[in-house]
């Protein structure tokens, strides 16, 4: 699963937009812009300016129109984060915890100021150990271990490198979604710095509409600078393990592979799957199987077991893969099977940028996934590194919540296919025909699917529209409108999956 949660990763960290300044070092020759600033940060923060290591380290990303930043500033408590919004100077600013928000919306900040996270990284399990407290800077690789360490888990992304607060603000897939919902739905409060530079707590009995608006619109907001999460005991015996197996089909399966995989999405009865099932998959150009075409990856997920239950292997190995493989492992190491552990290429920036463009639909939408991977089997050598992301978490707990209880749209939907794209930095030319290409497998996707675009926000490529992401029924947007005109009137927040768009680039 390694390019599927690449993904996973890249839209995580720079989703956590708007955030903080800070310093008590300079790293770069001095700036008298900053220097007024550099007096109001708490003793830890730093600020880095244009070419230091610290600012190439600190912005590096995987986004193709990358933001135009005059400063990085790594904060490292709450106030830093209130100083550094009095003292912007009228500038955009954006938050940064891990660098893996591909939206071209980002592209729109000029003359910025960044706000690195990474000074704010902790993971506090609660006395009466139901809860952790979790610093706007964690990412999901240092919650899943710190967790772990004291017998306790939650639901967590696919993805290590990923901050695990900004997929929050976006809904948020990931393991354990079918026993406890989404990573939104087990936020019970958050501290929030607001576009005004209060700092205010959100929970279902204080500040209660901001409270439902984060959770699945929250980058259109504030600053999240910690949250208080639902944390669950690990399982003894088998119900510590997580086995998948992984299947490499030829293009001719398609069809009979996910009309079998459209039977997962509910049993016999019509009830929801199990919620310890997932099943993954991707096209992708694989050398080793076929030198001129793309093959199908499918995977079998099952955790609370050491085997994936016969019942379903069995069916999918007579429909006679390329190659199966098999294995076992716990949460900590499921992100490794995913491609997308720490020390893989999912988690290393710098010499690559990459868009996404998502889908979420009921069901498998097989002429449509035909019609995908036709216009994929096409690509020019030179994009064939991207791939197109297939993903059936278990729904479960998600489609329990009530469709009013969050700012999250989408709980109707099973299913995720999201093409990723990868070109090599500075290539613009080559951004745009990845862009070409993208649209027209999203399009592919959802023809014939008899829904509108329902776009993943984090996953959001900068050209849907506030419907597609944020849901089309009407009392949900003009709730949300009215809620950015009481907590962030003047459009601070504007560079990420916008509600409304604004003068200086889209709202947040």
């Amino acid at each position: 699963m390694k390019s599927t949660s690449t993904k996973l990763c890249v839209l995580a960290q720079l989703i956590f937009l708007a955030l903080v300044l800070a310093t008590g070092t300079t790293h770069h020759s001095a700036d008298d812009n900053f220097d007024s600033l550099s007096s109001l940060l708490s003793g830890d923060a730093e600020i880095y300016l244009p070419g230091s290591e610290g600012f190439v380290n600190g912005t590096a990303s995987l986004v193709a129109k990358k933001p135009q930043l005059d400063a990085l500033v790594k904060v490292a408590t709450e106030q830093d984060v209130r100083n550094t919004y009095a003292d912007a100077f009228n500038r955009p600013f954006l938050a940064i915890s891990g660098g893996h928000g591909e939206t071209w919306d980002l592209g729109n900040v000029r003359n910025g100021i960044g706000i690195s996270m990474r000074g704010m990284v902790y993971v506090r399990i609660s006395e009466d150990g139901s809860s952790a407290t979790i610093g706007g800077g964690t990412q999901s690789g240092e919650v899943i271990a710190a967790l772990w360490a004291k017998g306790k888990q939650a639901v967590t992304t696919a993805c290590d490198c990923a901050g695990i607060i900004a997929p929050m603000l976006g809904g948020g897939h990931g393991w354990l979604q079918g026993q406890h919902g989404l990573l939104a739905d087990n936020i019970l409060s958050a501290r929030v710095v607001l576009a005004d530079g209060t700092a205010v707590t959100a929970s279902p009995t204080v500040n209660s509409d901001l409270f439902w608006v984060l959770r699945g619109a929250g980058h259109n907001f504030g600053v999240v600078t910690s949250v208080e999460y639902r944390i669950f005991d690990v399982e003894p015996g088998q119900g510590r393990l997580w086995a998948y197996e992984e299947y490499v089909f030829r293009q001719d399966k398609l069809e009979v592979l996910f009309e079998w995989a459209n039977g997962l999405l509910q049993d016999d009865t019509g009830s929801p799957r199990p919620v310890e099932l997932t099943h993954y998959g991707q096209f992708a150009f694989r050398q080793d199987v076929d030198s001129e075409n793309p093959v199908i990856v499918f995977w079998l997920i099952w955790q609370g077991r050491g085997t994936v239950p016969p019942a379903y292997t069995d069916r999918v190995r007579a429909m006679l893969p390329v190659s199966i493989k098999a294995g076992t492992t716990d949460i900590t190491g499921m992100n490794a099977v995913a491609g997308a552990a720490y020390g893989t290429s999912a988690c290393a920036k710098g010499s690559s940028s990459s868009m996404m463009f998502g889908v979420a639909l009921k069901r498998w939408n097989i002429p449509g996934l035909r019609a995908t991977l036709d216009i994929y089997s096409t690509l020019p050598p030179e994009l064939r590194n991207g791939f197109v992301l297939l993903e059936a978490y278990s729904t479960r707990a998600v489609g329990a919540v009530p469709n009013d209880e969050a700012a999250y749209p989408d709980r109707f939907n099973q299913i995720l296919i999201s093409p990723a794209m990868y070109i090599s930095l500075g290539n613009a030319s080559l951004a745009n025909l990845a862009a070409d290409f993208g649209g027209r497998l999203r399009r592919a996707a959802l023809n014939g699917s008899g829904q509108p675009l329902h776009a993943y926000v984090n996953y959001a490529h900068g050209d849907e529209s506030p419907e597609a992401l944020y849901g089309y029924e009407d009392w949900r947007l003009w709730r949300l409108r009215r809620l950015k005109a009481k907590f962030d009137p003047f459009l601070k927040f504007g560079y990420y999956a916008p509600i409304i768009r604004g003068p200086g680039g889209p709202a947040f």
